[in-house]
């Protein structure tokens, strides 16, 4: 199993954006949504759940990190002492929590090519103070890694907290559930008041996220880099990386 050496974060302010690229479309040979519902516990660096074919590899994303560093945990949402941050209020079922600027990779099993088609998403602070969020909280982006080393983003905006806390919402890809990739990174951003969001260095970058929707694909259409479009506020362009092993350090710049 590869890593890639390069994720890719903003030059300045953003608080959303989305990807827009041409793709031809394969038909699915195998669709699962992921619920976590058999996840448990705390999860440490280095760990890694399977669920439908396919894989999740948990990532301090820091030099020195091992199975000591916290990065995120199983939360289930029935109880009410299971978080003892600004967890989302509205999901009593089981869901994985990404803390201290953790980030989530996908692969399906045998390296297969796959999309993502959408996904339910909050914002995790790290204080239950809540008076002190902004309107965007955080960011979450998805970064896409093609067979041919290039890759593709998506960036949600993850919303503040209604006077009940933070809550789940049902987020589509658009454009980017079209492309067909063979590793998915998951990893989150931390907002201000004044409208900046920052991706890593804070321990604030969290998230959680609940029924991840992922296909097959039988054909790994990859774009482009030159016909690939960027639309929104903030983004630099596409970001390519250098494939790497698992136990490596990811790159924020």
């Amino acid at each position: 199993m590869t890593r890639h050496a390069r994720l890719a974060s903003p030059t300045f302010s953003l608080t959303f954006a989305t990807f827009c690229g041409a793709a031809a479309l394969a038909a699915p040979a195998q669709a699962a949504t992921i619920g976590f519902e058999s996840g448990y516990g705390a999860v440490a660096h280095g760990e890694s759940y399977q669920e439908s074919g396919f894989s999740m590899y948990f990532d301090a994303n820091r030099l020195g990190a091992d199975s000591s560093s916290a990065v995120g945990a199983f939360v289930d949402g029935s109880d009410p002492w299971a978080c003892d941050m600004a967890c989302p209020v509205n999901n009593a079922s089981r869901y994985y929590g990404a803390f201290n600027d953790s980030v989530v990779w996908i692969t399906a099993d045998d390296d297969n090519p796959f999309r993502m088609l959408g996904l339910d998403a909050s914002f995790i602070g790290h204080t239950t103070e809540l008076g002190g969020y902004p309107a965007v909280a955080g960011l979450l982006r998805a970064q896409g890694f093609h067979a041919d080393g290039t890759s593709s983003i998506v960036t949600l905006a993850l919303d503040g907290p209604s006077s009940g806390g933070f809550e789940f919402g049902a987020y589509g890809l658009g454009a980017f559930s079209q492309l067909a990739f063979v590793e998915i990174a998951l990893f989150g951003f931390v907002c201000n008041l004044s409208g900046n969001c920052s991706p890593f260095g804070t321990n604030q970058g969290q998230f959680a996220i609940d029924n991840v929707n992922l296909e097959l694909a039988e054909v790994a259409d990859v774009p482009e880099p030159a016909s690939a479009l960027l639309f929104g506020l903030g983004l630099a362009g596409l970001a390519a990386g250098a494939r790497r092993r698992r136990n490596n350090h990811v790159a924020s710049a």
